[in-house]
């Protein structure tokens, strides 16, 4: 399980790190495991695309302490954030798409990874670094890959930095 000082950094880099980390997802006795292959980081009330723009319940959890889950409905979908940084600053990181380690569901989109691992409201204001449902650990055996960015997906208003990142060439990235 990753510590709090791993998410208690600047989204942007919470995001690149994330990259190639197992997250693991366990449902009665299954365990899941998936590699995190592409993510978003959100900034507070001055980026455009993010939930702290909106205000409400949203922006106030973007604002807690790092680790804490944060998830929400968009489009009959639920997606999940890990909050970043200090607390009180609103930053997060969004999971965009997993690759699959040992099940075969579709990944290939925040929507999607959700349904898959069975990720809803329930885990909204959890620790990711305290779950003992849902949580994020380093890979045993480091993988070389090269990590590509480009502006997010889906949003009509964006920061001129790029920040979505993703593993080159993944073939579990979104499209």
């Amino acid at each position: 399980m990753l510590s709090r000082s791993f998410y208690a950094r600047d989204s942007e880099i919470v995001a690149r790190e994330l990259l190639g980390k197992i997250l693991v997802r366990k449902i009665g006795n299954k365990i899941f495991k998936s590699k995190i292959v592409e993510t978003e980081a959100y900034y507070g009330t001055e980026d455009p695309a993010s939930r702290a723009c909106k205000g409400g319940d949203l922006r106030k959890v973007m604002k807690n302490r790092a680790g804490t889950m944060l998830v929400y409905g968009i489009h009959n979908n639920w997606l999940i954030n890990f909050i970043t940084g200090k607390k009180g600053i609103a930053e997060a990181v969004l999971l965009r798409a997993l690759e699959p380690l040992n099940f075969s569901e579709r990944c290939k989109g925040p929507g999607l990874l959700c349904k898959a691992l069975k990720i809803n409201k329930d885990f909204h204001k959890k620790d990711i670094c305290k779950c003992k449902e849902l949580w994020v650990e380093n890979i045993k055996n480091k993988e070389k890959f090269e990590i590509k960015s480009s502006h997010r997906i889906g949003v009509s208003s964006d920061l001129s930095k790029k920040l979505r990142f993703f593993i080159k060439e993944n073939e579990f990235i979104s499209r």
